[in-house]
């Protein structure tokens, strides 16, 4: 899996490869929590500091 080896190497990995790996792994609930809290509500409050 050639996904899995430049992950271990550079750390980068699509989100769907991330969301396989996490469901082989029975981990789907941790990776999903990653997104429940976002600060921001939009790219202009991220841009301009709102929050």
């Amino acid at each position: 899996m050639g996904s899995v080896k430049r992950f271990e190497q550079s750390g980068e990995i699509s989100l769907r490869s991330l969301t396989k790996i996490a469901i082989a792994l029975e981990i789907q609930d941790e990776l999903e929590n990653l997104f429940k809290d976002v600060p921001f509500l939009s790219i202009e409050e991220l841009i301009n500091g709102e929050n």
